[in-house]
């Protein structure tokens, strides 16, 4: 009897059987993922007391690192900010320092399993990512 240990994204599983042949795994690492996140989102940023339209865009730098950056539509005007130190904490979860002309916080991302979209939320620095922010393609 043959077992076999597999680590499938963040979880571990021992297999159990006789003479395997090949054995397949389709599963994602938590960075095999993050090639489809990036690109640009139409996005809805919650931003004093109301939703705001803008595009929030993911990008690779040259040297591998993850940032981007994103506007959002105030009033006439148009905010701009960006993104950077964007981590994946988990397959299709992504976790960004965003600043602008009102300071800097983190934003938590989920994207669907197609990338079409993401949901998540802002905070600031001092406070947990409460305010949502989302996107779609």
């Amino acid at each position: 009897m043959k077992v076999v240990n597999l680590v499938l994204g963040l979880c571990a599983i021992s297999v159990v059987g006789h003479n395997f042949g090949t054995l397949k795994a389709n599963a994602q690492t938590t960075n095999d993922w993050v090639d489809g996140a990036l690109g640009r989102y139409s996005s809805q940023i919650f931003n004093a007391g109301m939703l705001s339209s803008g595009t929030t865009e993911f990008q690779e730098s040259w040297d591998g690192s993850l940032g981007g950056n994103y506007t959002m539509r105030e009033g006439g005007q148009i905010v701009s900010g960006t993104l950077s130190e964007c981590v994946a904490t988990k397959v299709q979860v992504m976790r960004c320092l965003w600043k602008d002309r009102y300071g800097e916080g983190y934003l938590e991302v989920t994207f669907t399993e197609d990338f079409t979209n993401f949901n998540g939320y802002w905070g600031t620095l001092d406070s947990e990512p409460l305010f949502r922010w989302s996107g779609s393609r």
